[in-house]
C-alpha cells in the first residue's frame, strides 16, 4: 500500500502543473520566511496584548519611541510582502510554465503580473485616474488565484510563443526580437486579464467574496453546533491546503463573540472554566486543540521534520519557521517546505485537525478537562493555549501534550514518505537536467 501511495504522490507530482507550482513555491520560500518572521515580531513581540511583550514588561522599561517604531516597522514589512504576494507568485508561476516548454520565460513572467493586476483592477472604481485594486486578489490569501493565473499565461506562451533557449548574454538585435516574438501571446494575456477584470467588476465579485467571508466569519462566532461547524472548517482547511486561506481566517476569527463572551463572564464569576454554558464552541476547541501553531497542525510536521530530517534544505526551511510557527506565523512553513498544494499533507492537514478537535470534545464532555473560556494573548504557543484558555489547569495542559505527541506519531510516517518523495523528484529533475544525482 505504501508502495502504490509513493508512486501515486511522484507521479502527481511529475505533472506539469505540480512541477510549476514546487518551483514556484521554491522561489517564494524566501519572501515567506522573512515575512513570517516580521509577522511573528509584530503580532507575537512588539504587540501590547502579546505574550512575549507582556512577559517581558516592554512597557515598563522600552520606550515608547522604540516600541511603537518596532511595530510599525514589522507591520509595514509583513503587510508589503504578504499583500503583495500574489504578484511575485504570477510572475513565477508563469516564469516556469513557458520555460517548461521552452519558451521566453521572463516575458511571460512580466505578462502574468500585468494579469494579475488586470484582474484585480476595480473598473467601476475609478477616479481621478486613480488605480484602484481588490487587493484580495493580490495577498498570499489568493496564492491559488494568482498561480492558475501564472499558470495559464504560461500556456498562453506555449501555444502563441516562439521557441527561446536562455542565454546568459544577448545582443541587442536578440533582445529586440524577443520583444517582437512576445507580442502576440503578451498582448493575449492582457486581452483575457481584461476581461475578468471587467466581468469580475460587472457582477460584483468583491461582494460576493466578502458575503461569502462574511458567512464563515458568522458561522464560526455564533454556531454552537459542531455538526455544522466542522464541516464547514473542513472545507475551509481544504480551501487553506489550495492557497485560499481566507474563510479559515474568517471562520476561526470569532474569539469575541456572544458565546465566548458568555463563557467568559460565567468563568470569572464562578472562578474557573468548569460548566460553562457553551463548551463545545467551534473556534475555541481549534485554537485550543486544533491548531498547535499553525493551521493543519504546521507546527506538528515542523517537530516531524526535525526529528526524521537531519541534513537536508527542507529541515533548514523548517529551522528556519520553527519559532514563527510556534508563536502562530505558519505562512512561512506552509511556502518553503511546501504544505501548500502538496498531495501527501492533503489528508492529514485536513482530517487531523478535527479529529483532535472531536477528542477534545469528547474529553470535556466526561468532565475530564474544562472548557477554554479564558482570554489568551496574541502570541501564545499553541501547545500552552488550552493551558492559558483554562486559566492554568494542568489537567488540559497534560492532555495536550499528550494530543501534541499523538499528532507527532501520526505524522512520522507522512514526512518519511514526503522526504523520499521529494528525493524521487530531485532525481528524476536532475536527470531531466543532465546533472549526476548525488545523494
Amino acid at each position: 500500500m505504501e508502495k502504490i501511495i509513493f508512486k501515486t504522490i511522484v507521479r502527481l507530482r511529475r505533472l506539469a502543473f505540480f512541477r510549476v507550482t514546487d518551483r514556484t513555491l521554491m522561489m517564494l520560500m524566501p519572501l515567506a520566511v522573512v515575512g513570517s518572521i516580521f509577522q511573528f515580531l509584530w503580532q507575537s513581540v512588539f504587540s501590547p496584548t502579546s505574550l512575549i511583550s507582556n512577559i517581558f514588561y516592554f512597557d515598563k522599561w522600552l520606550p515608547d519611541q522604540i516600541f511603537n517604531a518596532s511595530w510599525y516597522a514589522c507591520q509595514g514589512v509583513t503587510s508589503v510582502i504578504f499583500g503583495t504576494f500574489g504578484l511575485f507568485t504570477a510572475y513565477f508561476s508563469a516564469q516556469y510554465t513557458a520555460r517548461l516548454y521552452q519558451k521566453d520565460a521572463q516575458m511571460a513572467g512580466v505578462s502574468g503580473m500585468l494579469a494579475l493586476l488586470l484582474c484585480a483592477y476595480r473598473f467601476r472604481d475609478v477616479r481621478d485616474f486613480q488605480l484602484s485594486f481588490n487587493w484580495r486578489f493580490l495577498n498570499i490569501n489568493s496564492f491559488l488565484f494568482a498561480l492558475l493565473i501564472g499558470f495559464g499565461t504560461g500556456l498562453i506562451f506555449r501555444f502563441l510563443g516562439t521557441d527561446y533557449h536562455h542565454r546568459h548574454a544577448e545582443s541587442a538585435q536578440v533582445i529586440k526580437q524577443r520583444a517582437f516574438n512576445s507580442f502576440r501571446p503578451m498582448l493575449a494575456t492582457w486581452l483575457i486579464g481584461l476581461v475578468i477584470g471587467i466581468l469580475a467588476s460587472l457582477v460584483h465579485v468583491r461582494m460576493i467574496a466578502t458575503n461569502f467571508y462574511q458567512f464563515f466569519q458568522s458561522q464560526g462566532q455564533n454556531n454552537l453546533n459542531l455538526g455544522i461547524f466542522i464541516p464547514l472548517l473542513l472545507l475551509a482547511l481544504l480551501l487553506n491546503w489550495c492557497g485560499i486561506g481566507q474563510p479559515l481566517v474568517s471562520l476561526t476569527a470569532g474569539g469575541d463573540s456572544a458565546t465566548n463572551v458568555a463563557n467568559l463572564n460565567y468563568a470569572l464569576t464562578h472562578g474557573s472554566s468548569w460548566n460553562v454554558p457553551n463548551p463545545y464552541v467551534g473556534n475555541s476547541l481549534y485554537q485550543s486543540y486544533g491548531k498547535f501553531g499553525g493551521n493543519g497542525l504546521t507546527l506538528v510536521i515542523l517537530i516531524g521534520i526535525l526529528i526524521f530530517i537531519k541534513k537536508n534544505d527542507i529541515a533548514r526551511v523548517a529551522r528556519w519557521s520553527f519559532i514563527p510557527t510556534l508563536f502562530g506565523s505558519n505562512q512561512g512553513a506552509l511556502i518553503g517546505l511546501p504544505i501548500i498544494l502538496n498531495p501527501l499533507f492533503l489528508l492529514p492537514y485536513v482530517f487531523l485537525p478535527v479529529v483532535n478537535m472531536l477528542l477534545a470534545a469528547s474529553m470535556i464532555a466526561i468532565h475530564l478537562i474544562p472548557a477554554s473560556a479564558y482570554n489568551v494573548l496574541s502570541g501564545t504557543p499553541g501547545p500552552l493555549y488550552a493551558f492559558i484558555a483554562t486559566n492554568g489547569n494542568w489537567q488540559a495542559l497534560i492532555f495536550s501534550m499528550l494530543l501534541f505527541a499523538f499528532d507527532i506519531l501520526l505524522y512520522l510516517p507522512i514526512v518519511k514518505m514526503a522526504k523520499d518523495v521529494q528525493d524521487e523528484i530531485d532525481l528524476l529533475n536532475d536527470e531531466e537536467a543532465g546533472y549526476e544525482y548525488v545523494k
